[in-house]
Parts: C-alpha cells; structure tokens; sequence
C-alpha cells in the first residue's frame, strides 16, 4: 500500500517539503477511505457516540452527541509540516487550514449555562469558517517499527461560527431561542472556554485513531526512511 505514497528520505534537504507535498498528496486517497488499512471514508466523517464533561466559568454540564457526522474535511489545505526525531521519538507539527466545515447529529445535554439550567435532547448543526490549525503529533517507534501516537494535539482557531440546536430546554422555546441568540452571539468566549477540556476528548480519540487504521499497519522505517 505504501507504493503508492509519496515516500520522503530523511537525509534529503527538502525533507520538511517534501512531507507537505506527500500528505497533501496523500489525503484525498485517506479522505475516501483504504479498505485494505480499515480507514474509512472520512468526508463525510461519521462517529456514532461522543461524550464531554465539562466545568468552565458559567459553563457547566455533560453533553452526549450520537450519530455526528462532519463534512469539508476534503478541502484540507496543508502548509508547513516540522518533523523532529530523536532515538525512538518521533514528533510532527503539521500547519493547516481548511475552509468550512458543517457538523451536525443529535445530543443530550444537561447542566447550566449562566443562571439558566439545561436539559434537552434534540438535533444540533454547526457551521465554522476559516479554520486554522497545527497538528501536534507526538510518538515513539516500537520494537516492531511501529509509529504509536501518543499524543494529537489540535487547538483549531475559526473566524466565523454559527450553531443551532432544538429543544435545548425540554420543549420551551422561548428559552430555547435565547439560548441560541446567546451562543451565536458569545460563540467566541464560549468556544474558547471549552476548548482546552474538549481537546483532551479529541486527543484521545485522533492518536486511537491514526494508531488504529494507520500506523499500526504500516513500518515506520516506510514512512521515515
């Protein structure tokens, strides 16, 4: 399978762009899914079940999302890859941008936002422009050669985002509607008081995946000979 990639040599001088160019090279193939590898087709991206638990400033509460499914991953746009290797340890920074993405499923939530109590159940989308963000990859080679992903990190910055979700409040929609003019209009303050506790839930799930249907299948003296 690795035959088909761009394969980059450490000892080159372009080594850096030469990664950038093999991933992008490479994504679209991963966006449409490796049967072979197990990777599925990842535009549209589904998960069947998240669950956050969350304490920040007037924000607080526990929010399940069932049946999510993500679309714009496609358009991924990568622009600088840092690799660094020391013995076993292996570290990537991968700059990228992508310019939309649209989310949407169904939750529960239950807890408070401010002085009002939630606890609902409905459909929610999310809408985000001009998104940024460096992937922080840190690993080791196992004596299998081997890339296991310890960490992914990613603390994506958006210029625009617009939310909506039903029945926030078990059927008052009154409250459901103020609610919604809150969030769009304090996405910003809300965005960034959770990001730090739902990253965590993200670099759990990203370096499970990545290990699961990539890198455990593939050498990592392939990958970075």
């Amino acid at each position: 399978m690795t035959r088909s990639f761009k394969i980059c040599k450490r000892d080159t001088p372009d080594y850096s762009s030469c990664l950038r160019l093999a991933i992008q090279e490479t994504w679209m193939p991963i966006i449409k899914g490796i049967p072979e590898l197990g990777l599925p087709v990842m535009d549209p991206y589904y998960i069947d079940f998240m669950e956050h638990e969350y304490e920040s400033g007037d924000i607080a509460g526990r929010l399940v999302l069932r049946n999510t499914t993500t679309y714009g991953l496609a358009k991924t746009r990568f622009l600088a890859v840092r690799p660094s290797f020391t013995g076993d340890r292996v570290n990537l920074e991968v700059d990228i941008e992508i310019p939309k993405v649209f989310i949407d499923g169904f939750y529960k939530a239950e807890g408070a936002i401010g002085p009002y109590k939630i606890g609902g159940k409905g459909y929610f989308n999310v809408s985000m422009e001009g998104i940024s963000a460096t992937w922080g990859i840190e690993g080791r080679v196992n004596e299998y050669d081997r890339l296991v992903v310890e960490h992914f990190h990613v603390f994506p910055e958006v210029e625009s985002m617009k939310v909506y979700f039903t029945d926030l409040f078990n059927g008052d929609e009154a409250l459901n509607k103020m609610a919604l003019t809150f969030v769009n209009e304090y996405w910003q303050v809300i965005y960034k008081s959770m990001l730090p506790i739902v990253e965590k839930e993200w670099d759990h799930h990203l370096a499970y995946f990545v290990n699961d249907k990539f890198f455990s299948k593939i050498p990592a003296s392939k990958l970075f000979p």
